[in-house]
């Protein structure tokens, strides 16, 4: 398999989805709804083309029950990254998402004897000036912006902890069955949302009929042919990420995957929402980003 292929069409992948997450994290007056629906896709369309692409072998009870927090934890990252759109720049929340790589990145420092290296430790400090300069000073913006950096706070938690427990289980006896751990963790993340999806209807199945008037004009806009295209991408998009960087993670020198690719996707996504949505950033929150990118970039090396 043509390593330089895969990275494009890994990149690719990561972008659409990207850009998809972007496009559902506005423009619908019933986000809370939205965001469980569209995790609920995803999740069912990447649980089909991983299971579709590498089957599920016999799965062990450890596989089963890190797939099931694993799942969880996966949803909370996807939810909590929507919000964190909805509230601020797409471009600075994907610098502060991706600096997530420092919770793995020291966890194998404390839990498997890793050395953290002297560009790594300026990456921290360049991971601490992003997150200073992220949130503005003016009065009128401040209580937004904080909320903001909160959910982008928990996005970059969780997604940090995605890593550790690819590394806990990729460090098992058990690492053959990482398909079957991401199909059930994708599934295990269906059923969060569809959950919570039937737990908004039952709620407000019991308010005013007006209020249903309302919401039944947003769910036009949701359950249309477009959206669910869109979501499907997203859900593919998501499935190949998996799929291609873990090839591509063993394919490739880590000294070379790694920058490359979150370099590209930082670079691609902040031209993206420069040109496609628009996003205009104060002087401060750039510098921020060029803080964040260079951090990124230190931290994989």
């Amino acid at each position: 398999m043509n390593t330089t292929v895969c990275l494009i069409a890994s990149i690719v992948a990561c972008i659409a989805a990207s850009i998809t997450k972007k496009y559902f994290s506005e423009g619908f007056a019933d986000k809370e709804l939205v965001r469980h629906v569209f995790n609920a896709v995803i999740s069912i369309v990447a649980a089909v083309v991983l299971f579709l692409w590498g089957g599920i072998q016999s799965l062990s009870v450890f596989t089963v029950v890190l797939g099931i927090v694993f799942g969880i934890i996966t949803a909370l990252q996807f939810i909590s990254n929507l919000k964190a759109m909805e509230l601020g720049p797409w471009s600075y929340t994907s610098v502060i998402t991706s600096l997530a790589m420092l919770i793995p990145t020291l966890s194998g420092a404390i839990f498997w004897n890793e050395h953290i290296k002297p560009n790594q430790i300026i990456g921290i400090i360049f991971m601490v000036i992003c997150f200073v300069l992220s949130v503005d000073k003016n009065s009128d913006v401040k209580k937004a912006n904080l909320k903001w950096l909160l959910y982008c706070l928990v996005a970059f938690a969780t997604s940090g902890l995605i890593g550790v427990m690819q590394k806990i289980h990729q460090t098992s006896s058990h690492k053959d069955e990482l398909n079957g751990f991401l199909v059930m963790a994708f599934a295990v993340s269906f059923v969060y949302s569809a959950v919570n999806v039937a737990m908004i209807y039952l709620k407000r199945g019991k308010r005013e009929k007006n209020q249903a008037q309302v919401e039944g004009e947003n769910k036009k806009k949701l359950y249309t042919l477009l959206s669910f295209a869109l979501m499907v991408v997203c859900g593919v998009g998501t499935a190949m990420n998996h799929k291609l960087n873990l090839y591509l993670s063993g394919a490739m020198d880590s000294a070379v995957f790694f920058p490359v690719f979150n370099g590209s996707v930082l670079v691609l996504t902040v031209v993206m929402a420069v040109v496609l949505f628009r996003e205009r950033l104060s002087l401060k929150k750039w510098i921020g980003v060029i803080f964040g990118s260079i951090a990124v970039m230190l931290l994989v090396l």
